[in-house]
């Protein structure tokens, strides 16, 4: 399958499997593979269902499975995926936490292409950097790809924007670098707060420059090479690939707790808040304190993310499945599957597929199955109050629930008909329903990915996703400073947490929750509540940033959410 075909991440990720697969396995059209292996998950809806039915499906993970929750594909995700490979531990342990089948194979850079060089100082001259400017380095798309004016919510560049301010308010001396596409919002930010930055690529490109300033590897090491600091400030990331480019070229970094940053980095290289990075930024510029990082940071790098692992770790999973016969198990259901008449079927079926999705349209249904029962929860209630005004919003109508066609399901009760094959039925839970009221079958929406790592504790394996609906955007809530605080065992919080965001509040959550992917950069973790009163006190100091970085979902976005599920229905 194929990656993303601009040379970016998926790309390289997919040459790399190609290299390290060689020898191991044989590469043969869609239509007659007993295994589909893919380095992009969502790259599996231009295959016609019937052929995925029919062979072993292995996935790539270029995003921790917590992020992917939130997204209406991932029901697909779960149904179709017969193994994911997760690339760090923490997508390892989320893939665990879901209970959906995984392995662990690290992600890899190639070591021929990544490497410390000598001259930094050639280098420097060579992109027009002063030769003693301690420079900032970041190389990661920065705008929003439907609107370059908007910041990338996932790569967080307002958190970056906020460190740089800081250190200039500081009288810090130091230049920002800047490469790679989509990096028109911080570079119109640099330009407005007066930061020295240098850009490297096509500068004068206002359009999107996807296409057009992705740089080559070679190019990136020397930019990586020419950096004092590589400063990442991600919400959350599936690597990233910079933070073992990084540590192969024997670069400082300093990352938010994301990603391979717990897989490679020593503590002293995390940070949660804007004053935790710019201390350790200045203590580097005076102390060198980062540099004692380099040598364990490589070491870890080159013991578990080179090629050499991938060729490894992927050749052992081929022969394990081989051995267990879990690559044929599939393949062999379907007898007439290795025949040529199939194989031509399929190859229809494939075309067909292709052609529906390049000219057909998704359309919305005209109306849906209705089924709640108002007064049980007030949480639910609310939900599915605004779950009216969006279906208002989309002119769609609501109609009994008859077991078939699209449905949504609140709370249920014995007049509630069972669900037909024809059915797809979407049941919103909440942190206080019981257990008893979730649906067998039914495909489950939760608030908050806490609520999800619950269902799968308790055994309830349905297909989940989490969409929260803003009900309480509309809310009349007093701006406040004070922290919410969640008790370590408390995992029925999450719409509480979502009410205390949209109030602008900061939130202290155990860092062994799944409350991570709900709160992002709006509060901090605690390991145990002896660190508790450190971090409320760094909580309120840091309160108007964190209003800034903490994002509640909107009105809007929540009618896009409900749009995106109702048009690939027909795929669940």
């Amino acid at each position: 399958m194929p990656g993303d075909g601009h040379g970016w991440a998926l790309d390289e990720d997919l040459r790399q499997m190609r290299e390290a697969l060689s020898g191991c396995v044989q590469e043969v059209p869609l239509v007659r593979a007993q295994v589909i292996h893919t380095p992009f998950w969502q790259g599996l809806e231009v295959v016609h269902p019937e052929i995925l039915k029919q062979a072993f499906i292995i996935a790539h993970a270029d995003n921790p499975p917590f992020f992917y929750l939130k997204q209406p594909e991932f029901i697909l995700g779960q149904q179709q995926v017969d193994l994911w490979v997760a690339r760090s531990k923490e997508a390892f342990e989320q893939f665990h936490a879901l209970r959906l089948p995984v392995t662990y194979i690290p992600y890899t850079i190639d070591e021929k292409i990544f490497f410390p060089l000598k001259d930094i100082r050639v280098i420097r001259k060579k992109f027009g950097i002063s030769e003693n400017a301690y420079v900032i380095a970041n190389f990661h798309r920065d705008s929003e790809g439907a609107d370059l004016t908007q910041p990338k919510f996932q790569k967080a560049p307002e958190l970056m924007l906020a460190i740089l301010k800081e250190l200039k308010h500081r009288d810090a001396s130091f230049h920002v670098l800047l490469a790679g596409p989509r990096r028109h919002w911080m570079r119109q930010a640099l330009e407005k707060e007066n930061i020295p930055f240098t850009f490297v690529g096509e500068r004068k490109c206002e359009k999107d420059d996807f296409g057009i300033n992705i740089l080559d590897r070679s190019t990136l090491n020397e930019l990586i090479n020419a950096a004092d600091l590589m400063l990442i400030p991600s919400r959350w990331e599936g690597g990233p690939q910079s933070i073992m480019e990084g540590a192969a070229s024997h670069c400082k970094i300093l990352s938010t707790p994301i990603g391979l940053a717990h897989d490679i980095l020593e503590p002293i290289s995390l940070y949660q808040s804007v004053s935790e990075a710019v201390d350790r930024i200045l203590e580097d510029q005076v102390h060198n304190i980062l540099h004692a990082t380099l040598q364990p940071q490589w070491q870890r790098w080159y013991q578990s993310h080179t090629t050499a692992s991938m060729r490894t770790g992927l050749c052992e999973l081929y022969a394990d499945l081989a051995k267990k016969n879990l690559l044929i198990t599939k393949y062999t259901t379907h007898p007439s599957r290795t025949s040529q008449d199939s194989w031509i079927k399929n190859q229809g079926r494939h075309i067909l597929h292709t052609l529906r999705r390049r000219f057909g349209t998704k359309k919305l249904p005209s109306a849906l199955g209705w089924h709640h029962q108002v007064g049980h929860d007030p949480d639910l209630d609310a939900i599915f109050s605004e779950l009216e005004n969006i279906l208002d919003a989309c002119y769609i109508k609501r109609q009994r629930a008859t077991g078939e066609g699209i449905e949504f399901i609140g709370w249920s009760d014995e007049s509630l008909p069972k669900a037909q094959k024809k059915g797809y039925r979407f049941q919103w839970v909440v942190p206080s329903m019981p257990l008893s009221q979730v649906l067998p079958g039914a495909v489950v929406i939760a608030p908050g990915v806490q609520d999800s790592v619950n269902l799968r504790r308790e055994g309830f394996l349905n297909s989940t996703i989490v969409l929260p609906v803003s009900f309480f955007e509309c809310e009349n809530r007093m701006v406040s400073n004070e922290p919410l605080v969640i008790e370590e065992g408390n995992h029925s919080a999450s719409i509480k947490i979502w009410r205390a965001m949209a109030a602008s509040r900061p939130i202290l959550y155990p860092k062994d929750s799944a409350y991570y992917p709900q709160v992002f950069h709006g509060g901090f973790s605690y390991k145990n509540k002896e660190e508790i009163p450190m971090l409320l006190d760094m909580a309120r100091k840091e309160a108007p940033r964190i209003r800034m970085l903490g994002k509640v979902p909107s009105r809007d976005s929540g009618q896009k959410a409900i749009r995106q599920l109702l048009k690939m229905n027909h795929q669940i």
